[in-house]
């Protein structure tokens, strides 16, 4: 298979698999191109007997991630999260804010991600190429460790 055959094969799987984790078309046509690109400078290292659709899903999956962490997701707590709720007030960010201090680094992400950006643990799972049975019970660990 060429190139041109996979990318007019994959490019729709892909972008619409991308989309359901950046949920932002744009980001998400940009974040496919990479992908392709990728895929393009590395096709020659395929491994013929392994599942093309796969390996682009990987890479996928690792470009979504590099996506979150660019954009300072997976750590960063700020005041800006914490009033994208309307109603929200200054007592409840202050403490949310001492809850989410309690956990870990990795349990905060998913808490982020899922309580504040409204991403399903399916979704999370993804976007860290986590098993969604990790991705669970770190969130639900997360969850009894602030005392929610």
């Amino acid at each position: 298979m060429d190139f041109e055959e996979i990318f007019d094969e994959y490019f729709d799987k892909i972008y619409y698999k991308v989309l359901g984790s950046v949920k932002n078309p744009e980001d998400a046509e940009d974040i496919t191109q990479e992908v392709f690109i990728s895929v393009y400078k590395n096709l020659k290292k395929f491994r013929e007997d392994s599942n093309i659709y796969t390996w682009i899903y990987k890479i996928a999956i690792n470009k979504v991630y590099d996506f979150f962490r660019k954009r300072k997701l997976n750590l960063e707590l700020n005041d800006e999260i914490l009033d994208m709720e309307d109603g929200s007030d200054l007592n409840s960010n202050i403490i949310l804010k001492e809850q989410l201090s309690k956990i870990k680094d990795v349990e905060r992400e998913i808490v982020i991600l899922k309580d504040i950006y409204g991403y399903k643990l399916q979704e999370i799972a993804e976007m860290k190429a986590m098993n969604l049975s990790t991705v669970k019970s770190v969130y639900y660990k997360a969850l009894k460790d602030m005392e929610v």
